[in-house]
C-alpha cells in the first residue's frame, strides 16, 4: 500500500471525528459563525508549529498561495453551512450526499484540468455513487426532516465548496509548493473568512454582543477539537497530494469519513436508522470502492 493513500486514509479518519462536532454544535444550538471563528483561532498555534517542525517558507509562488488562502475562505463559509445545513436534516441524509456530490466534481475538476483518467469500473462507481443518494430522499423524510428542501441546497453549496478546495489545493501541490505551506495559508484563509463572515453576517457591534452573551466553555472545547482534528486531516490530505495522490482518488478516499459522523450521531443521538439508509451507506461505500 503507498504511502500517499495511507495518509488519505489517515486524513479521512480525522475528517470524520472533526465532522461529528458540526452536529454537535447544531444539536447544541451552538452560534455558527463563533463556533467557526473559535475553532480557526484555536487551530493557529497548531499550524505554527507544523511550520517550526518543517521549516518551510511561507512566500513561494505567490499567485498559487492566493488561490489557497481562498480555498481556506470557501472552507470556512463550508463550515459554516454545515452547521445550519444539519439542524435541517440528519446526518444520515447529509453526510451521505454530500460525500457523493463533492468526490463527483472532485473527479470532473480532476478529468478536465489534470488529465486524470479512470476504467471503466470506475466510470461505473461514479454513475452509482450519483444514483445511490435517491434511496434517501423520500416522502416519509419530508416530514421527518426539519426542512429536507433547504437542507438539500446547503448539501448542493458545501459539496461544491469542498471540491473546489480541494482542487485548489491539488493545484498547488502540482505547482511544487510544500504541504506545510499550504496548511498554513489554508488556516489563514479559513480564520480571515470566518471573521468576515461573522462580521458581514452580525455587524461588529452584534458580533461583539454575541462572543459576551453566546461563548461557552462547551462552544470553544468543541470549535476547538474539530479544528485541530479537520487541521491534521488536511495535513495528511495535502502529504496524499504532495506524494502521488490524484484529486479524484484521494477526494474520493477522504469522503468516506461520513461514516464516522454517522454512526456517532445514531449513538449519541438517537438519528433515524432504517434497512433502506443502511442499504444506501453500503452502496455508497462500494461506489466508492470502485472509484478508489
Amino acid at each position: 500500500m503507498e504511502i500517499w493513500f495511507v495518509s488519505a486514509l489517515a486524513g479521512a479518519l480525522f475528517a470524520g471525528l472533526s465532522n461529528f462536532y458540526f452536529k454537535q454544535a447544531a444539536t447544541r444550538n451552538y452560534n455558527a459563525e463563533l463556533f467557526t471563528l473559535y475553532g480557526s483561532l484555536i487551530s493557529v498555534p497548531l499550524v505554527l508549529l507544523f511550520l517550526y517542525m518543517f521549516s518551510q517558507p511561507l512566500f513561494v509562488h505567490q499567485w498559487v498561495l492566493g488561490l489557497v488562502f481562498v480555498g481556506g475562505f470557501i472552507a470556512a463559509t463550508t463550515n459554516i453551512f454545515k452547521v445550519h445545513a444539519l439542524r435541517f436534516i440528519d446526518s444520515t441524509i447529509y453526510f451521505p450526499l454530500f460525500k457523493l456530490l463533492a468526490p463527483a466534481i472532485a473527479i470532473v475538476v480532476g478529468v478536465v484540468f489534470f488529465s486524470e483518467s479512470f476504467t471503466y469500473v470506475e466510470w461505473f462507481g461514479l454513475i452509482l455513487g450519483l444514483i445511490v443518494p435517491l434511496l434517501l430522499i423520500t416522502k416519509v423524510e419530508s416530514t421527518r426532516q426539519n426542512n429536507l428542501l433547504l437542507g438539500l441546497v446547503l448539501v448542493l453549496v458545501t459539496g461544491v465548496a469542498s471540491a473546489t478546495t480541494a482542487s485548489l489545493n491539488k493545484l498547488a501541490t502540482e505547482e511544487g509548493v510544500l504541504f506545510v505551506t499550504i496548511l498554513f495559508w489554508t488556516n489563514f484563509g479559513v480564520v480571515f473568512g470566518s471573521i468576515i463572515l461573522a462580521i458581514y453576517k452580525k455587524g461588529t457591534s452584534k458580533l461583539l454582543e454575541l462572543i459576551k452573551t453566546e461563548t461557552s466553555v462547551g462552544l470553544i472545547l468543541a470549535g476547538g477539537l474539530r479544528s485541530t482534528l479537520v487541521t491534521v486531516a488536511l495535513g495528511f490530505m495535502l502529504y496524499a497530494f504532495a506524494h502521488g495522490g490524484t484529486l479524484a482518488v484521494v477526494q474520493t478516499v477522504h469522503s468516506m469519513y461520513i461514516l464516522i459522523p454517522i454512526v456517532l450521531s445514531i449513538i449519541f443521538y438517537n438519528e433515524h436508522w432504517n434497512l433502506q439508509k443502511a442499504v444506501a451507506v453500503i452502496l455508497s461505500v462500494a461506489a466508492l470502492a470502485l472509484l478508489g
